[in-house]
Formats: C-alpha cells, sequence, structure tokens
C-alpha cells in the first residue's frame, strides 16, 4: 500500500513538473520575430512617441525571470535618429498565452536612446507605466530640441514610475570622462561630482517654475575663476524661458545674471552685471588658455549672445576700471561686437570675429586704443626707464586691423593708423617686430602691455 501511494505521489510530482515546464516553456513556440513584432512596435512607440522599427531579433527566455529580449532597436524622432542594442521586457506568461502583451519592468542596454526636450512633461508621466521600474545600462543619452542638442554617455541606473509618474532616479553617467552622479525624489533633482567639486540641485524639477542651485570649487574654464556658486529661479512657457540670479559668486567677482530666450530670433542671451571684481588675480597665461582653448568650447556648446559689464574692477596696474563685452556665438564662431575696456584715460575698444579655418585658429581684429598721456601711462606699466622717456607726453591713438592665429602665437597687421596711415614697407617692419619683439612666440605676451611700448 505504501509503495501504491509513493507512485501516486511520483506521478502527480513528475505530472506537476511537466506542466509547470510547459507552462513557461510555451512561449518558445511563440514565432515573435514574424507574428508580434509589429504589434511590439507599436507598443513601444505608443509609449515614447517616437517611430520604431525593430532590426533585430526578439527572444522568449526564462533566466533570471521570463522576459523578452529584443535586440538593435532604432528610434526616429524628427530629423534625430539612434539605436538601442538590447531592451529586455519582464512579461506575464499568462497574458502571452492568452495573445496579449503585458510587462512589467524594463532594461535598456546600451547604444544610445534620443529624448525630445518639447517632450520632457509627456515623457515625466505616462499612463502606462504605473509601478514600472526601467533600468538603463551603459546608454547614451542625446536630448535635443529643434535648434540646440547634448548628451550624457553611458548612463547607469534606474527610473521608478509610481502613480503613473517619475518617482525616483539614482544613476550615475559620464560627460566627456568626468563622473556624475544623479538622484531624483519628491520633485527635487540633484548632480554631484566628486572629481571637479561639483554640485547642482533643481528644486520643483518637473513645475515650470525651478529653484536651480550651482556649487563649484575648481578651476573654470574661465580665466582666472577657481570657485562658483549660483541661484537661479528659472520659469518656462512655452518655447521661452527665463533665468534669473537670486545670487551668483565667484573668487573674483560678484553680481547678477539674467538668461533667457525671450527675443524675436529666440536665442539665448545672456545678461550680466557685476561690481568690484578682482582682475589682479587673472594671469595673462589664464588669458592665453581662455583664448587658445575655452573660447572655442563656449562656441560649440551653444549659441546664443553674451553681454557683460564689469565695473570698478581692481586689475595689477589698475590703468582701466571699467569692462563691456558684447558677444554673439554662432555655429561654433565667436563675433566680437563690442569689446570696450576704458577708465577715464585710457580705452581699448576690440570688435571682429574668431574663426577656425582648416587647422587654423584665427581671429580678424579691428582695435582702437586711446590714452589722454601716453607717458603718463607708461610710467604705471613700464620698469624701463628708457622706455619712459620716449613715450610723447601727451594724448596717443592707434587704429589697427589685422588677423591673429592663435595656434601659431602670430599677428599680421593689415592696416595701421597712428596720426596717419601705415605704408607698406611700415606694415611689413611692424609684423616683424610684433612677432619677433613682442609676442615672442607665446600667446600670453599678447597681454603684456609693457612690451608694446618696445616698438615705440
Amino acid at each position: 500500500m505504501l509503495k501504491k501511494n509513493a507512485k501516486k505521489l511520483l506521478i502527480s510530482i513528475l505530472f506537476l513538473v511537466f506542466s509547470v515546464t510547459a507552462y513557461v516553456c510555451s512561449p518558445f513556440l511563440i514565432n515573435f520575430n514574424y507574428d508580434k513584432k509589429t504589434g511590439i512596435e507599436n507598443l513601444i512607440s505608443e509609449l515614447i512617441l517616437y517611430k520604431v522599427n525593430i532590426k533585430g531579433n526578439i527572444q522568449y527566455k526564462l533566466y533570471p525571470l521570463p522576459s523578452l529580449e529584443i535586440s538593435e532597436v532604432h528610434i526616429t524622432n524628427d530629423e534625430e535618429n539612434s539605436i538601442l542594442n538590447k531592451i529586455v521586457l519582464n512579461v506575464s506568461i499568462f497574458d502571452l498565452l492568452k495573445n496579449k502583451f503585458s510587462y512589467k519592468n524594463i532594461l535598456i542596454n546600451s547604444g544610445e536612446f534620443i529624448i525630445n526636450l518639447n517632450n520632457l512633461e509627456v515623457l515625466s508621466s505616462i499612463e502606462e507605466f504605473d509601478n514600472k521600474k526601467i533600468n538603463f545600462e551603459k546608454v547614451n543619452i542625446k536630448f535635443f530640441d529643434n535648434k540646440h542638442s547634448f548628451s550624457i554617455n553611458e548612463f547607469s541606473g534606474n527610473i521608478l514610475y509610481k502613480n503613473k509618474k517619475i518617482d525616483k532616479i539614482n544613476g550615475k553617467f559620464y560627460v566627456g570622462e568626468i563622473l556624475f552622479k544623479i538622484k531624483f525624489k519628491e520633485n527635487q533633482l540633484s548632480l554631484k561630482s566628486p572629481e571637479i567639486n561639483f554640485k547642482a540641485s533643481i528644486e520643483n524639477f518637473l513645475n515650470p517654475k525651478k529653484l536651480i542651485k550651482l556649487d563649484y570649487n575648481n578651476s573654470s574654464i574661465f580665466p582666472g575663476v577657481d570657485s562658483i556658486f549660483a541661484s537661479f529661479t528659472y520659469e518656462q512657457n512655452k518655447n521661452k524661458f527665463s533665468l534669473i540670479t537670486k545670487e551668483f559668486e565667484t573668487n573674483i567677482f560678484s553680481g547678477l545674471i539674467n538668461i533667457n530666450n525671450n527675443n524675436d530670433k529666440n536665442i539665448i542671451v545672456l545678461d550680466g552685471y557685476f561690481e568690484d571684481s578682482k582682475f589682479k588675480k587673472i594671469s595673462n597665461t589664464d588669458l592665453a588658455t581662455f583664448l587658445s582653448q575655452n573660447l572655442n568650447l563656449l562656441a560649440n556648446l551653444f549659441d546664443g549672445r553674451v553681454k557683460l559689464s564689469f565695473n570698478n574692477f581692481k586689475s595689477d596696474k589698475e590703468i582701466f576700471e571699467n569692462i563691456k563685452f558684447n558677444v554673439l556665438f554662432q555655429n561654433g564662431d565667436v563675433f566680437f561686437e563690442d569689446i570696450n575696456i576704458y577708465s577715464d584715460n585710457n580705452t581699448i575698444n576690440i570688435k571682429g570675429r574668431n574663426v577656425t579655418y582648416q587647422k587654423d585658429n584665427l581671429f580678424f581684429y579691428d582695435v582702437i586704443f586711446s590714452t589722454k598721456n601716453l607717458k603718463r601711462l607708461c610710467k604705471q606699466i613700464c620698469d624701463d626707464k628708457f622706455l619712459i622717456d620716449k613715450a610723447i607726453d601727451g594724448e596717443f591713438k592707434l587704429q589697427s586691423k589685422g588677423i591673429l592665429n592663435i595656434n601659431k602665437s602670430k599677428i599680421t597687421v593689415q592696416e595701421n593708423f597712428v596720426n596717419r596711415e601705415f605704408n607698406d614697407n611700415e606694415i611689413q617692419k611692424l609684423n616683424t617686430h610684433l612677432n619677433s619683439i613682442v609676442i615672442f612666440g607665446k600667446l600670453e605676451n599678447l597681454f603684456d602691455l609693457p612690451r608694446y611700448f618696445t616698438l615705440l
């Protein structure tokens, strides 16, 4: 009797194991590549509002959980497109067998995902994403709108949707070679990068009006600036936005900044006003590095106009007191529409354009320099008594046009006017002396004003 019951139990167990195995393996009999591909493409497309085309295979897998693995997913929106190497959906076997499709969590593995900045509000609240988690493994993400785009690399982390809205984000990504960590919770976004001592937070992130705080303590792309603390209010209305500082402070200046695109051309305009800046801490090497490297970096980051005013600044020789910049960044070029450096006695006005031509970084300049007393100016900045004696005791004005080859630290003067216009021989001699005596193959010498008195 005992043997008979044991046999029945064994048969029941074997039948149960067979039934469970048949149940979980039955989706292997479905040809997802033929029967389900179009439906899955349409489903993903409706979720993310992009056109989706699955060029790879769709495979059912059991480990570690029943899932569909979708390879080589092409995404297109407007003129942008990307390829995701793999999407894994945790699925319901029961629904698959009933010819339905439901899923729990999602894994996006490598490749690139595109996000239209105009659709951020839609992506932050998705009807079908109720209590679902999206996991990312080394996914590049490209953000774009009609005019601008930027990317983060190798994002790994997760986004949790609760009540059909983004509830939490936790992850890390790279910008260039710099690692950033990101967190989002209770409508507050935080970013930090210990490598460069950078921290940022955005309160009310999903609201039209936000409060942004930045704290950065490291060398920056701006000459002499080694720390920045800023607090902004941000408001957006359709395609228009404004960013207004509540506080803006660096190690060498503080003031107010306003950034917006509230103009007919819809370009970004940055207005800044600063008082009592400490420019003594900016070296000629800092200025040369900015001109040769960081200016191009800024030009490639964004298009827009920058208007800055520095009043009553403190410099080493104190021959100037105020600076006004009006610079336009457009398609990688920099237009110096007006740079005015002045005091009661001395003025430099610069206009021009910085472009990259083949391998050369060129600055086409038009400069006017004037002083009420050249000898007095030389006494302020020259250490050589011989140069002081040569300087005229009275007003002086210079107008000059030419090209500065920034890569080669070489100036080519094309026109020069001091009391009268220079002839060709005088221009040639001036170019020789400028490059062999003043610049001397070092870009930082361009900003060393006493060296120019050797040309007298």
